[in-house]
């Protein structure tokens, strides 16, 4: 049975346990119970089969999984996507549906693109629309007031397309040029920031531990403007943009009819490019790509993905995530994967990820409606860094692709058998029709063994495998996150904590140690495929998401990691060659946020650690590039 510890106990007491005193195997029955209810007449038989992987830490429920169940009004679901309409009623309904889901604790994903444009006529009144970047305004500053009001963080995906006629102003091309210096600081400060909250400033001294001056430079430097703070934001592509890119091609803007100007596919990319290499965003959102892929295409268009990109959704879309903890189906005898362990998990994993959705309480009526008209799950893994290392197999070179590949052709099919037979048990989805939804992009990469069972069964999901973060879930169950390479194998952490007996507050360090590393180190094992991930190529970053994406039907969260010196037209160069064939691509250029909280140790530096034992024990996860996700 496994018992959290160290970094993981204190994450599992601090956001996942209902009461003070509750055990970690005392949290499992709890959730499993819950969750069970949904099984008629073998609620106890599930019960106890849900409750045993998780003790077992071989699956590990969403976090909002953990949290909700068992409460009056359980809120099971991690986000959703909520659409906007280009009227002053849609305005007001976007803002409403947020501030509905944000105090479930749920995060949001929004696509502005129907807003018609900054400038653009209103009939009627004979006035100039405000355009799509002053509704993401109000809906961020909608997150902050129920930041303020001591709420969980308002987490949001903010999108336009590159074919929008606000893109450049979305993209905050007005910085591009800006030389700022000690003598026009405060001209600068008072014309971008004027209404800077004094605690967003304390918190930005802490994160940079400068002094007013330094972190100013460092808010400029890293593109971070406060108008859309709480969000993370991503331009929405296609394959139109890649080949006008390549093609040196304008992009036309256009509204009702009227021409709104044009500018160069490059101009765009190369802000993209720039933008987020200097500060981690905005993201990139293959839209055109997605859909291709959609299951559903025939039902519904995808418009958005969830704030952390891992699951693109239609409109009033849910998230309902679980993870297999990979590391945790391993055969020490054979050292190779557990085939028939991982398959029962897989099966597993799906039944409960669908029970999930039938004894949710949904915000919003619109949500509860579609999330069962099609039954959309997102089960992913964790711990892929950690299991590689366990099977002597190196991240960054062709034969741990190879076993990463192996291993998700398998959850592909296992996974999509799963939805089959429970379709056969309960009913497919009911927006299901046979041949459409194997005209998929995705379902045309099955097995014919598999589409056979589709046909003949249905299918009880109309997608099942996701990437997510897993940040904190991970951390509890003591692995690397999502498919993310091990982070190190120790680092120093840095927080603000108040001196004893003093209520100053000053900077604090401490050592952590991955916890694999630590084992292996004292078993004497091979260390040599302990690569982190700042030791990686960032093609081979690329390369494994690339691997992953091809057998996930949902999408795949994940961090291409840069070194600080590392040069934007490569980094470019390499997004347009994988970008096309990604769903999502986030980069985080290491010191590209100012001074980090996690420096990564080598090898040597954490061994030396060890041996002095002054050390805490954790798997880690750099934060998220915008900061509002809570790692």
């Amino acid at each position: 049975m496994y018992e959290p510890k160290d970094f993981a106990e204190i994450i599992f007491k601090q956001r996942y346990a209902i009461t003070a005193n509750e055990t970690y195997e005392e949290a499992c029955l709890r959730v499993a119970k819950h969750v069970a209810m949904a099984e008629n007449g073998s609620s106890e038989k599930y019960a106890e089969r849900f409750s045993k992987a998780m003790v077992e830490n071989k699956f590990i429920p969403g976090g909002r999984i953990w949290y909700g169940s068992g409460r009056m009004k359980g809120q099971l679901l991690n986000c959703f996507v909520i659409p906007t309409e280009d009227t002053r009623e849609g305005w007001g309904k976007a803002v409403n549906d947020m501030l509905i889901i944000s105090g479930t604790g749920g995060g949001v994903g929004m696509n502005f693109s129907p807003v018609r444009p900054r400038g653009a006529p209103i009939r009627g009144t004979g006035g100039e629309s405000t355009g799509a970047v002053s509704l993401m305004e109000i809906i961020n500053q909608t997150g902050e007031v129920i930041k303020a009001g001591g709420g969980r963080r308002t987490a949001l995906m903010q999108c336009l397309r590159y074919d929008h006629a606000d893109i450049l102003e979305f993209l905050h091309k007005k910085f591009n040029k800006v030389d700022v210096n000690k003598d026009n600081l405060v001209e600068f400060m008072n014309n971008t920031y004027p209404n800077l909250p004094k605690d967003d400033l304390d918190r930005i001294v802490e994160m940079y531990s400068g002094d007013f001056e330094e972190v100013v430079k460092s808010l400029i430097k890293y593109q971070l403007d406060q108008r859309l703070k709480n969000a993370n934001v991503s331009v929405l592509v296609d394959q139109k943009f890649f080949d006008s890119i390549k093609n040196d091609e304008f992009i036309e803007f256009e509204w009702g009819g009227k021409e709104m100007g044009r500018v160069k596919a490059r101009e765009i990319w190369d802000i993209i490019i720039k933008n987020s290499w200097e500060s981690g965003e905005p993201g990139i959102l293959n839209q055109g790509f997605a859909n291709d892929m959609n299951n559903i295409w025939y039902h519904k268009k995808l418009v958005s993905t969830n704030p952390c990109g891992e699951i693109w959704l239609e409109e009033y879309g849910c998230c309902d995530l679980g993870a297999i903890n990979l590391v945790n189906h391993i055969d020490s005898e054979t050292n190779d994967i557990d085939w028939d362990s991982l398959a029962d998990t897989v099966t597993l994993g799906v039944r409960f990820l669908d029970n999930v959705l039938d004894v949710n309480v949904y915000p919003l009526k619109k949500i509860e409606q579609n999330c069962q008209e099609v039954r959309r799950i997102g089960l992913g893994i964790m711990g892929l860094g950690h299991a590689l290392i366990k099977l002597g197999l190196k991240y960054n070179n062709a034969e741990g692709r190879k076993m990463v590949d192996k291993i998700f052709n398998f959850i592909k099919k296992r996974g999509y058998e799963a939805s089959t037979y429970l379709a056969a048990e309960k009913g497919p989805f009911p927006a299901f029709n046979s041949e459409k939804f194997l005209e998929s992009g995705f379902c045309k990469t099955l097995t014919k063994g598999t589409r056979a069972k589709i046909r003949e069964y249905g299918i009880r999901n109309c997608a099942i495998l996701t990437i997510a973060p897993t940040g904190t879930t991970s951390i509890m169950a003591a692995t690397s996150s999502g498919i993310e390479p091990v982070f190190s194998a120790g680092y120093k952490r840095r927080y603000y904590a108040s001196e004893d007996d003093s209520n100053e507050r000053v900077i604090k360090e401490e050592i952590v140690i991955d916890p694999l590393f630590k084992d292996l180190y004292e078993q004497n094992y091979d260390l040599s495929a302990f690569v982190s991930a700042h030791q990686i190529d960032v093609e081979d970053h690329l390369r494994m998401q690339s691997v992953v994406q091809k057998h996930i039907d949902n999408a795949v969260s994940k961090t291409i990691n840069l070194p600080n010196d590392y040069p934007i037209d490569k980094y470019g160069s390499l997004l347009l060659k994988y970008g096309p064939k990604l769903k999502g691509t986030t980069v985080y250029r290491s010191g590209s946020r100012g001074n980090e909280p996690l420096v990564p140790l080598e090898i040597e530096e954490a061994i030396s650690y060890l041996k002095e034992q002054e050390v805490e024990i954790g798997a880690a996860q750099s934060d998220c590039p915008s900061g509002i996700c809570e790692i």
